[in-house]
């Protein structure tokens, strides 16, 4: 089965990965509208380094599923595999996953097109600096086919210090359009999630109540990256918080390590 179809559908098109491994982060995307293009790769080793942000047009090759690149960045997702590849001078500065989908998981989006596709717990080895790190992962695609002018959202994918379950979660509006959702997956691959009426983001904190049990993740950040989308059409700001997190579910906390991203603005 094809996971990833070739890029730059409809009006806008995103893929992007990240992983957790070792206290570290490390994240990759790609961002197509049609008045902006942008690739960008940072990680968080003991402090923030930008890796990558360019806006040079990426390639997409002859293949029938997601093969793109540009001189120094690349992605290539033929099936439930897939590698990122960053590649800039500083060879300290040079980076590839390679990813492995356990579960992936599709529903429809409020804005036309095919579902959105989430991967909340790749298997994930990730080569930085002459070391190879295994850790969890998660990767976000969708398209929109429908315009929309304005947006804003806050995600959460978190996970407790074993990998052994994670949880993902967005507050959004789309023009006037809400999207929202609070999802638990467990180590067995199990999906379940809270009514639409029973979760809420804060600054640094998410809340939800998933089958009757009380879900609280508090954030403590860590590292931030932030970067504009912008262009003579298109205005937005991006940020991603990595944070030391604290899970309570019900009665019992867990510690973690959670990614907190915002985006807001103009989107054309």
């Amino acid at each position: 089965m094809l996971i990833q179809p070739t890029f730059g559908n409809g009006h806008h098109d995103i893929l992007q990965y990240h992983v957790f491994s070792e206290g570290k982060y490390f994240a990759a995307r790609v961002f197509w509208t049609e008045s902006l293009w942008h690739h960008s790769a940072w990680v968080y080793d003991g402090e923030v380094r930008e890796l990558w942000n360019d806006e040079t047009p990426l390639e997409q090759s002859d293949a029938d599923y997601l093969d793109i690149a540009t001189s120094g960045f690349s992605m290539s997702v033929p099936d439930e595999r897939g590698v990122v590849r960053v590649e800039p001078e500083a060879v300290d500065d040079q980076l590839e996953m390679r990813i492995k989908a356990r579960n992936t998981l599709e529903w429809t989006f409020p804005h036309g097109g095919p579902p959105t596709i989430h991967q909340p717990n790749l298997d994930c080895e990730v080569d930085y600096q002459g070391k190879t790190y295994r850790g969890i992962g998660y990767m976000k695609r969708y398209h929109f086919e429908d315009r929309v002018s304005h947006w804003g959202y806050r995600f959460i994918h978190a996970t407790v210090d074993d990998q052994s379950w994670a949880l993902w979660s967005a507050d959004a509006t789309f023009n006037l359009n809400k999207y929202a959702y609070f999802k638990v997956v467990g180590g067995n691959g199990d999906v379940h999630e809270a009514n639409l009426e029973d979760s809420a983001h804060r600054d640094d904190a998410v809340y939800g109540v998933v089958d009757g049990v009380r879900y609280k993740v508090e954030m403590e950040e860590i590292g931030t990256w932030d970067t504009p989308l912008k262009s003579d059409d298109m205005d937005s700001m991006m940020t991603q918080r990595f944070c030391r997190s604290t899970i309570r579910r019900g009665d019992s906390v867990e510690t973690g390590y959670a990614v907190n991203e915002l985006c807001f603005g103009t989107l054309r």
